[in-house]
């Protein structure tokens, strides 16, 4: 099973913490611990037990978050997502000096979580940071982050053939035979964490499985074959499987 991807929360506002600490755990991240002043902060920073670092830019009424970021990217040299409410330039100008990987803007959405944490990772792998906030938060991610022991491995979506319902979590299973998991139910997994423009070809066979159609080899009766796989297709998602594969009926 691979590590758990483990957050650090620095949110004053006790609504957004508890939220963004839920969709967290939902989706299978672990806290490490929710702060919410500046010297509490500090002290977990310094601590150095956590992945990436969710942060408010304005904390406790003041932009005390950008010297935390400036802390986070420097001394701890980890990834930090900066949460902020205001699009203002002059606010945005100064928080991009600490470098984050990520912007989250509020309100924060499941979804919208997932897709900054994952891109706030692959910026901070290729030595980049964000500059703006994301104008919207549409999931056009092409791939996913795992992690194993202290490394982050990419998955490409175009390279996933199935989600499979394993209790509370979903095996992802690749074209290469890997397999690697994340916690979500499946339908979580359609509606929040498969990209936006990908959604239309994942397809749900049966009540424990998805299958990417781009990856499907042959279509046998009630399975489909993929590579030397089969996935047994229930009849209620049969008929419109053979729609989506363009199969004349």
């Amino acid at each position: 099973m691979q590590d758990e991807i483990s957050v650090l929360v620095i949110e004053d506002e006790e609504i957004w913490a508890n939220k963004i600490k839920y969709d967290l755990n939902q989706f299978g991240f672990k806290v490490t611990s929710c702060e919410d002043t500046f010297e509490k902060a500090l002290t977990a920073i310094h601590q150095n037990n956590f992945d990436i670092v969710l942060l408010d830019i304005n904390l406790n009424g003041k932009n005390t978050g950008i010297e935390l970021g400036k802390i986070i990217t420097f001394i701890a040299q980890k990834p930090f997502v900066f949460i902020t409410g205001s699009m203002q330039d002059d606010i945005i100008r100064d928080a991009a000096v600490a470098r984050p990987s990520a912007f989250l803007t509020k309100p924060v959405t499941p979804a919208s979580l997932f897709i900054t944490i994952q891109s706030a990772i692959h910026h901070f792998n290729s030595d980049t940071s964000a500059t703006i906030p994301a104008k919207s938060h549409v999931n056009d991610n092409t791939f996913f982050f795992v992690k194993n022991n202290n490394k982050y491995k990419k998955i490409e979506w175009q390279n996933v053939v199935c989600l499979r319902s394993e209790k509370n979590y979903i095996s992802v299973i690749t074209v290469r035979g890997e397999t690697h998991l994340i916690r979500s139910s499946l339908q979580k997994a359609l509606r929040d964490i498969i990209p936006e423009q990908l959604k239309s070809i994942f397809f749900q066979i049966n009540r424990a499985e998805v299958l990417q159609l781009n990856n499907i080899d042959e279509l046998i009766g009630d399975e489909a074959r993929v590579g030397t796989q089969s996935y047994h297709i229930n009849d209620a998602y049969l008929k419109n499987l053979k729609q989506q594969l363009n199969i004349i009926l």
